[in-house]
């Protein structure tokens, strides 16, 4: 199994950044008669610059990759320009490599620019271990699927006569009612044995302990020395949350043989909602008995920046529905999951600092703490210091905060730049941060400097900064402080 490790994740937020290019790449391993890898590219259409042109909008990535040995020998490298036309909606660009790699560890490099906003760049690194293969039964990795289509054309994403699509970012959301997946199991000729293959889903991700399966379903294999398989799963009924299939090679004696797990993240509003109107926990005595439906979009909305990404697709049906019964009882799940002792405690300390962040951050558009300030103040908590500039001539009004350490991250000296481009009241927005799963942009200071083009460092197009002055303090501020 292909084992790997994102060094850089990029997560969206409410709104898209200036510089905002999302790409992932995942990597599968498969073993016939060659070894080989598959590398696949992905970058969200929403993400990137489109151009119109008469009717037809139309977008340009390139991407350059290189694979590395422990002794920094290209292996493998790649650069090529993913072009997209579309008369209706945004897709995302899709593309898939392979590479014949043997056993080992390398490193894969990515570094992607939208061509329509050649400062928009993202650069990241992936660690893969190609473990080699074990005698007798083997399995390839396990590659979950957004788009299974039986196809008699050719190209590089068809596989077996089927046109098969990766699931973007491993999230199967509301309206995936199957889980649908690709594996290839590999035997030597000489092995005629019966074998089984075991499909489960379980909660929770990575395989720690040995715990019940939501559900399991077998097949019976043939004897082919090769044989893929499409394996499915319905999942209209499980809930949101973080969740792993795994699949194993057993005998006629249970007895595994092999075995390999993929997590996924589900987001399935519907089951959660029908979770929460059919829960038989007494409310009467619980302190979100008395809040009123007259005060839940307050709280509702105060909760989303704490609310993990799988549940946030619920939270926003229950905003927008008048189910007071299922909107108390999310927010007793909510705290009571997250302190069992006394989560009334917990929820009237955090409605407090909501409260509070509201009324320092408010603005014409909304709550305070929908603002991206305010935003980060209750998803991260109060920063360890702010440094706030207004007097720069050269720069609209920013703010610098920093945390000497981000326990949801495990980080330390973490930066967050705010600017008031519009300079109306509390207008600050997010321009770029340090912190794992949020926005980024390298080339934040020529944003902040725009009104000073010409003094922009090396080529104007691609420059990330521009010349010191004493108007033009902030990358001091924000490397220094």
């Amino acid at each position: 199994m292909v084992k790997y490790f994102l060094l850089i994740i990029s997560l969206v937020l409410s709104c898209l950044p200036l510089s905002a290019i999302d790409v992932e790449v995942s990597t599968y391993r498969f073993t016939g008669k060659t070894r080989y890898v598959e590398v696949y590219f992905r970058v969200t259409g929403n993400s990137v610059k489109w151009k119109s042109l008469d009717s037809v909008r139309q977008a340009s990535v390139q991407v350059v990759y290189y694979v590395k040995d422990k002794d920094e020998k290209i292996l493998a490298w790649d650069k090529f320009i993913l072009n997209k036309s579309v008369t209706d909606s945004i897709v995302d660009f899709i593309t898939v490599k392979r590479m014949a790699l043997p056993a080992g560890n390398y490193t894969l490099r990515v570094e992607t620019t939208d061509m329509n906003n050649t400062e928009d760049k993202l650069e990241m690194e992936k660690i893969l271990v190609l473990e080699p293969p074990s005698g007798g039964v083997i399995l390839s990795d396990l590659m979950l699927l957004s788009a299974l289509d039986k196809t008699d054309s050719e190209g590089e994403m068809v596989r077996g006569g089927y046109y098969m699509e990766p699931m973007a970012f491993s999230f199967a959301g509301p309206k995936v009612q199957a889980l649908t997946l690709y594996q290839e199991v590999y035997r030597p000729q000489s092995d005629s044995a019966e074998y089984f293959v075991r499909i489960s889903l379980y909660e929770g991700f990575g395989i720690k302990d040995e715990k019940t399966p939501l559900m399991s379903k077998f097949r019976k294999l043939s004897v082919s020395t090769v044989e893929p398989l499409i394996l499915s799963l319905p999942v209209n009924s499980v809930r949101s949350g973080n969740y792993h299939v795994s699949v194993s090679i057993i005998d006629k004696h249970k007895n595994v043989l092999s075995s390999c797990y993929a997590d996924l993240v589900r987001s399935n509003p519907e089951a959660d909602i029908a979770y929460l109107e059919n829960y038989n926990e007494d409310l009467e005595n619980s302190f979100v008995r008395d809040l009123k439906g007259e005060d839940m979009d307050f709280i509702l909305k105060a909760h989303l920046p704490v609310t993990p990404q799988n549940q946030v697709s619920t939270l926003g049906e229950l905003i927008s529905g008048k189910r007071l019964a299922s909107q108390r009882q999310f927010v007793f799940q909510f705290w009571k999951n997250r302190y069992p002792e006394n989560p009334e405690a917990a929820y009237k300390k955090y409605m407090e600092v909501a409260q509070a962040v509201d009324r320092q951050f408010q603005t014409n558009a909304g709550y305070g703490f929908q603002s991206d300030r305010g935003h980060i103040f209750l998803k991260y908590g109060k920063p360890t210091n702010v440094l706030t500039i207004d007097t720069e001539v050269d720069a609209p009004p920013y703010e610098i905060w920093y945390y000497y350490h981000m326990a949801a991250t495990n980080q330390t000296n973490v930066r967050f730049l705010f600017y008031n481009p519009s300079l109306v009241h509390n207008d600050f927005r997010l321009l770029h941060s340090t912190c794992l799963g949020e926005r980024t942009n390298p080339a934040w200071e020529t944003e902040l400097y725009k009104s000073v083009p010409r003094e922009r460092l090396g080529n104007t197009v691609d420059a990330t900064q521009v010349a010191d002055n004493k108007n033009r303090n902030a990358r001091r501020y924000f490397n220094e402080f």
